[in-house]
């Protein structure tokens, strides 16, 4: 046997260094933990380990006929042949994206996926090189969590709410009894002192009311805006008119309801009662000196929301350096002592958790319309 040249040993060497190397990329591919898989330019699987079955239950020879957009979901898609072509074109290297697949068994599959290309020696794109790490009990973890961040957000903000509601809404009806009271001790006509123990007793029956209401808003309950009761718009604002009976007379307030007796909301009562108290309050707070308060409270229907329309001729607010912090916390736009700048975020966070809306128009020293958007009962 003749002796093997240098270049033939040379050859022969390469070749098993090629040979191990396989082999080596074989067994890591065929056992790695992760998904790993061969991919053709054009989407077609043409090798996967046993960790992708696992992950996709698919069996090899089911998934080597399937392309790998036929088990995307549709909402990935896009983002994942984008940044494949950028590959092919050479902007990229490799990526890495969070993606869904389709199951085999009709479940959704979160991984992250991760994508680098092969090339020849003149650099002409082969195929893809994908691995596919299995994320979907993290995602389902993630899912809980947010669950239960939304129930304690919920939560909090319900508690934000009651904690207006009896600091607002009750001081409300605590001063309005106050002042009756004043008006009865001071008033020596009979026929007057009996309208004041008339509307002295409504007040202590709408405070009453106030109160079983509170009850409402702490309860857990975390699908506000499709659990609403229908209450009559006319009726819950003739309430609440009643309820600052005696500050209306105290500043000589003319209120004006002209709101249709049919109109029927979807609310939370507490809110509803809350609402129309703060906004109520504010224009008689910050009306104009001078000139006799006026409040009028109308109301349409415009595509299944009712829109309640407050306006007053009040002092108005400077919209153009105000109207982006208008709602805001702790924001007050006038020099009156009382203010705190929580009345009209609260209001906000009420009617938005109702699933409606509120904008609002003022003009300086001419007044103020808010318009408040409620789902329809």
């Amino acid at each position: 046997m003749g002796m093997l040249k240098n270049g033939d040993l040379a050859h022969q060497h390469l070749s098993e260094k090629l040979r191990l190397s396989e082999d080596r990329f074989s067994r890591a591919f065929e056992h790695a933990a992760i998904g790993m898989a061969i991919v053709s330019l054009k989407g077609k699987w043409l090798r996967i380990n046993k960790s992708i079955s696992k992950i996709l239950g698919y069996k090899s020879s089911e998934l080597l006929k399937l392309t790998f957009q036929d088990i995307t979901h549709p909402d990935d898609l896009d983002k994942d042949l984008n940044l494949l072509h950028e590959m092919i074109e050479g902007k990229i290297e490799s990526y890495q994206m969070e993606k869904r697949y389709f199951h085999k068994n009709g479940h959704l599959v979160w991984v992250i996926l991760a994508v680098s290309i092969i090339k020849n020696s003149n650099g002409k794109p082969l195929h893809f090189i994908s691995q596919l790490t299995d994320i979907s009990k993290v995602k389902e973890a993630e899912y809980e969590m947010k669950a239960v961040l939304d129930v304690t957000n919920d939560q909090n903000r319900r508690l934000l709410n009651f904690a207006h509601i009896v600091s607002h809404n009750l001081r409300s009806h605590s001063g309005n009894l106050t002042m009756l009271l004043n008006f009865i001790e001071t008033e020596t006509d009979e026929d007057s002192r009996k309208e004041l123990f008339n509307m002295f007793r409504h007040a202590a029956s709408n405070l009453q009311e106030t109160i079983g209401h509170l009850n409402e808003v702490v309860a857990v309950n975390t699908t506000i805006s499709e659990k609403l009761t229908k209450i009559n718009l006319s009726q819950a604002i003739n309430g609440a008119i009643g309820n600052i009976e005696a500050l209306l007379k105290a500043e000589e307030v003319i209120c004006i309801n002209e709101v249709e007796e049919d109109i029927i909301v979807g609310v939370v009562p507490a809110y509803l009662d809350s609402i129309l108290l703060n906004f109520l309050t504010n224009s008689i707070k910050y009306h104009a000196h001078g000139r006799r308060p006026i409040i009028k409270l109308s109301a349409k229907v415009e595509e299944n929301l009712v829109v309640l329309t407050i306006e007053d001729n009040g002092i108005g607010i400077d919209l153009q350096l105000n109207r982006d912090k208008i709602f805001g916390m702790y924001k007050t736009f006038h020099n009156n002592q009382d203010a705190r700048g929580i009345g009209l975020f609260i209001t906000k966070n009420q009617i938005e958790a109702m699933g409606g809306k509120v904008s609002v128009e003022s003009e300086v020293d001419k007044g103020t319309i808010f318009k408040i958007y409620f789902k329809q009962g």
